[in-house]
């Protein structure tokens, strides 16, 4: 045992590894944006982010988000054999936009619904959040920003749980006052690790 009573780093009797405590780590969990998938109602627009200083190249696109209309994309995420069972998991946006975004506010949402393998789906939760980490206050054009869509408490949940999520813009909230598109770049969600992977294929 390599720590505090605690918090400490072990081996098991097999030689695999766990964390206690403050010993455990924390990784993203990531979701592409081209993974997602559009529904055909409210779908954001695919347009170019940069291409190069002599305007010689088609550029990079990723998907703008209307300043005004809600629009969306749906995904789904599979918890890891590494994850600490039954920790709360941070979702996240990872964004940017053409302009200055200043004092504005630019609001995301994520609905979900979140089930153990044998069990049954049930009604779907939204989330939301519209403030940036300090890193990233106050936001200028084309500054990479997360903002983080608070936690989601994982009591009961299992390894290879599924969630069905779709994330959208909250652009018709009144909170929502930037007078632009949003550029979405990327979503994860930061989970808690206590071992590199489960002991057996479906149990810790």
């Amino acid at each position: 045992i390599i720590g505090s009573a605690a918090d400490h780093t072990y081996f098991i009797k097999d030689g695999s590894l766990r964390m206690e405590g403050a010993a455990t780590t924390f990784t993203d969990l990531n979701v592409p944006v081209n993974a997602t998938t559009r529904g055909g109602t409210k779908d954001p627009d695919l347009n170019r982010l940069l291409r190069d200083a002599g305007n010689t190249s088609q550029g990079v696109f990723a998907f703008d988000f209307d300043k005004s209309t809600e629009e969306e994309l749906y995904f789904m995420v599979q918890m890891p054999h590494s994850w600490k069972v039954g920790s709360t998991i941070y979702p996240h946006v990872h964004w940017t936009a053409n302009n200055n975004v200043g004092s504005d506010v630019v609001r995301w949402g994520m609905e979900y619904s979140w089930s153990n393998v044998g069990s049954s789906f049930g009604n779907t939760t939204i989330i939301y959040g519209e403030t940036p980490i300090a890193a990233a206050s106050p936001v200028t054009s084309l500054m990479h920003t997360i903002t983080p869509l608070g936690g989601i408490t994982a009591s009961g949940k299992t390894l290879s749980s599924v969630l069905v999520c779709r994330i959208f813009r909250d652009a018709d909230h009144t909170n929502d006052d930037f007078d632009y598109d949003a550029v979405m770049l990327m979503i994860d969600f930061h989970f808690e690790e206590d071992s590199f992977g489960s002991r057996t294929e479906f149990t810790k």
